[in-house]
């Protein structure tokens, strides 16, 4: 029989951010279930199989070093995987393909840059990882590019690494302190692609979850979470309901608000109504052989443009002999791409990077408007320290936590993810103990 002091923690959504919320809060001693809205769980990390080869939702990496690494370590979750070989990565500009500047043999070869723009770019990279992104928080990317760099060359160049590291496309609005922390991170420990996609994360943390004693519940639509004697109930879309003693939201702000006050809870519909989504165009491709070994990545400068061999790195992601590329192109915050024009530019880069992969081609996948990640870390809202807390209604909505790649004050993307679930699943079971205490 459970022990009822322990106190119930729902959670809502099956994303990375709800699975670590799950797994934190039974780790805590909570009676954990977790309700997911659609048939699979893992969110914008699920990954499919398309003719052998394994395709994310988009190009995904996780940041050495960073918060996600350590919650998977404190979970006890051990991913495989390896970093890509950025000693032969290219630049693309004006059609062409370039070496891309980021060590001392690159920047003297490159010939995107002239002399004296070598020397400046030589001059930052020495400096960059010692400069404190704490002052340009509340600055824009646009603000911190004019300043440091006269160049206009050499602003595409840093706002290419930028959007590669954030994959945010946003000068105007972006954080440059967020932006600075993130290209400080790329630079640094720099990353990792996952062996066997990123469904195996969502399947080792879905394990740990159920492991200590989370209960996972898909195709469970949530319709509402309102106060009930003193705690909350969860009223689905079937007409059950659950009641629970504390409830994390690992939701985007829209999903999120419309759940509570019947959207008129005024954090989360302000949240809803000014976040600016941080969105991309993804092409994958799936090659039976790999044309040319020597080009396996390529950053667009003067267009938004991405593309990597992923299976270089990563196992299993493609069958043997095989090679899969993902590229991508980084949308504007007011952008409305055009499935033809993406496609034909996303294949114009991968035509640059590997003459004859069209012949070699056995399987893609388009998807045109991903969102990557919530809301931009905006200027505006001081980037990710003026983000929402975990705790942000604890004043109004007692019991009711926050969670997901848009609230906290710590990590971006899935870094924010992992992070302010593990702070969630935290707080949640121990505001359910609290409450089972002292009621």
């Amino acid at each position: 029989m459970s022990d009822p002091r322990r106190g119930r923690v729902v959670v809502i959504g099956g994303g990375v951010a709800g699975l670590t919320a799950a797994a934190f809060a039974a780790r805590a001693g909570a009676e954990v279930h977790l309700l997911e809205s659609v048939s699979e769980l893992g969110g914008r990390a699920r990954t499919r199989n398309e003719a052998g080869f394994l395709f994310n939702m988009g190009p995904h990496a996780l940041y050495r070093k960073g918060p996600a690494e350590a919650v998977l370590l404190e979970l006890g979750v051990q991913l495989g995987g390896a970093s890509p070989d950025t000693s032969r990565a290219f630049g693309w500009r004006d059609g062409r393909l370039h070496v891309l500047p980021g060590g001392p043999l690159s920047l003297m070869t490159t010939s995107l840059l002239g002399a004296r723009e070598k020397a400046a770019l030589g001059a930052m990279l020495a400096r960059f990882p010692k400069l404190d992104p704490g002052p340009w928080q509340s600055r824009s990317l646009r603000d911190f590019l004019q300043e440091s760099f006269r160049s206009r060359r050499l602003q595409a160049i840093f706002e290419a690494l930028v959007r590669l590291s954030t994959y945010a496309n946003a000068p105007e609005e972006l954080s440059a302190g967020t932006a600075i922390a993130q290209v400080q991170a790329a630079l640094g420990s720099g990353v990792r692609y996952l062996d066997g996609g990123w469904q195996q994360m969502v399947e080792a943390l879905a394990e740990r979850a159920r492991r200590d004693g989370a209960t996972l519940r898909s195709g469970a639509r949530v319709r509402a979470v309102e106060p009930a004697a003193g705690g909350l109930r969860v009223e689905l879309r079937d007409g059950s309901r659950v009641e629970a003693d504390a409830v994390v939201l690992a939701l985007g702000p829209a999903e999120a608000s419309s759940l509570v006050d019947a959207g008129a809870n005024p954090l989360l519909a302000e949240h809803a109504e000014r976040s600016l989504p941080v969105r991309a165009a993804c092409l994958d491709v799936g090659l039976a052989r790999l044309p040319d070994s020597r080009r396996p990545f390529a950053l667009g400068i003067d267009q938004a443009t991405y593309a990597s061999l992923h299976s270089e790195a990563a196992s299993g992601l493609a069958p043997e002999g095989g090679a899969l590329f993902q590229a991508a192109r980084y949308l504007a915050p007011d952008e409305k791409p055009d499935r033809g024009e993406v496609e034909r530019q996303l294949e114009a880069l991968l035509d640059a990077l590997q003459p004859g992969w069209r012949a070699a081609e056995r399987t893609r996948s388009l998807l045109l408007d991903v969102r990557v990640a919530h809301a931009v870390p905006t200027a505006g809202m001081g980037g990710l320290v003026g983000r929402p807390r975990v705790d942000a209604l604890e004043a109004t909505r007692p019991g009711i936590l926050l969670a997901g790649d848009w609230i906290g004050p710590e990590g971006w993307l899935v870094d924010g993810s992992f992070a302010s679930g593990r702070d969630a699943g935290r707080a949640a079971a121990l505001h359910a103990r609290r409450r089972r205490s002292d009621g």
